[in-house]
This record gives C-alpha cells, structure tokens and sequence, in this order.
C-alpha cells in the first residue's frame, strides 16, 4: 500500500481498523457481544484477529477511547493481548483497572498497556513504536460536569494526514477550541452519527473543517426507530449540504474506504 494512503476498515460501533504505512492501528473496535442497538464485533471478525488472518496479521497499537461496553470489553481484549504480543495497548486508567480485573488477564500483560489519566481538556503526545500520537481528554457526550468518564480522543499524525478519532466525545465547537484541535489541521475526522445530525455536531465539524468525514456509531437497521441513518443521508445528499465532499457512513463489519 502506497505510503501516502490511509485505509479506514469498519468493525463495530465506533471501531475501526486503520492501516497506514504498515501499521495496523485498532480503536475501539473490540466490544461486548451485546450493546444492541449498535454494531457488535462479529465473531468471524474476533477470530480472524485471534488467528492473525487478513486484515489483521499484525496488530501494532490498540487505542481505546473508554470504558463503556461499545467501545471496549475486557475478555476479548485480553484474549486478542494473548494472541498479539506485538500489539501495545493505550487507554485510559479506568479501562486499564478493568482489563486487571478481567479472568484472563496476564500479569505479561502489562508490558503491552499505558494506561492514561489526563485532565479534562489536557493532551499528552506520544511516540510509539514510529507512531505519533496526540491522546486528548474531551468530554463525554451526556455526561454532566462531574462525571467520571474519561473519554480520550487519538490524535494520529501520519506524515501530511492527521487523523481524529474522538470517542463518544460531545459535540461541542468549543470542546475543541478549548483543545486547541481548530489549529492542528485535521485531514480525517471520525465522529459518532449525532455530530451530522445536530446544529452544534455539524458546527463542529465546519470549525475543523476535515477534507474527509467518516460517521460512525450508527443503530443497527432494524432498531433505528428514529430513523437517524436516513436523516444523515438526507443531509449528507442535500444540495447545499454542509459536510465535506469526502463523507463517508460505515455500517457493515469489514467494509472499507480508502484516500
């Protein structure tokens, strides 16, 4: 794959599988087998990561953004741990004390984690393994002001992309503002549905003003009472519609998009 190339593989809910340059990055892609009315992880999906078959034949980094079961379940990812030992493993502090409870956890294990604790609207940046990365603590959507859900946002520079995967972060203009992300020259923006939905989501996405747009997150089909996939399709096709060019809705496991 040409270097300059990003491709972005859907797995479940908000999970993705990117590759670039060789690196083969997983976030928040391994869930519970049971967060209806969302995407789970198929278990053809599960067994391919644990067998190593395409796409996954090495896994280089697994980035989490919370502790919420559609973004992260602590058996299955010590089971792909255990079956990735190339594999490093960043999250914040709270998924960290849970992989620790899990029965399958390996005191091994602990060589392949860092576990974060960020402020609210604090950032740290990291190099690991040739990746650079921003980890940036935005605040969960629903979540009141003293919440403790600490939803970390991945900032991956990858040469001229920037690539933004934000969690179930609010969407909130000023949240990022506040982050200083309206500087950092965001090239992919990966969001949950609601952010192209809503005036302050589509607000959001005009201050970063990505050149591609990927929606995740989405109700599966027949559970979508509120019909929110189609009204993000009306908007999307509108002839005066305010995303991006480049806009793209993940919903089926394994289906991919590249630029």
């Amino acid at each position: 794959m040409a270097k300059e190339t990003i491709k972005i593989t859907y797995v479940s809910c908000m999970g993705v599988l990117i590759n670039y340059d060789d690196k083969n990055i997983l976030i928040d892609a391994i869930v519970s087998p049971d967060i209806l009315p969302y995407r789970t992880i198929p278990q053809k999906t599960l067994t391919s990561m644990l067998r190593k078959s395409e796409p996954f034949e090495k896994i280089d980094f697994i980035l989490i953004t919370h502790e919420h079961p559609e973004h992260f379940h602590p058996d299955l990812v010590c089971h792909v741990l255990s079956h990735c030992p190339e594999a490093k493993l960043v999250a914040p502090k709270a998924v960290i004390k849970s992989l620790q409870r899990s029965r399958l956890f390996k005191k091994s294990f602990i060589l392949q984690c860092i576990s974060l604790e960020i402020g609210l609207n604090k950032s740290i940046e990291l190099t690991l393994k040739g990746l650079r990365f921003d980890a940036l603590h935005l605040a969960h959507d629903g979540d009141n002001p003293k919440s403790a859900t600490q939803n970390i946002a991945y900032l991956l520079h990858l040469d001229n992309h920037r690539l933004l995967h934000v969690g179930d972060a609010l969407a909130d203009a000023e949240s990022f503002r506040n982050n200083e992300l309206l500087e950092k020259g965001i090239t992919c923006l990966i969001v949950p549905f609601i952010y192209v939905i809503t005036e302050t989501g589509v607000e959001s996405i005009l201050q970063l003003n990505p050149l591609h747009l990927v929606a995740l997150h989405f109700p599966l089909k027949k559970h979508d009472k509120l019909n929110r996939f189609a009204n993000a399709e009306d908007i999307r096709n509108a002839a005066n519609s305010p995303l991006p060019e480049s806009t793209h809705f993940l919903t089926e496991c394994m289906e991919s998009i590249m630029f």
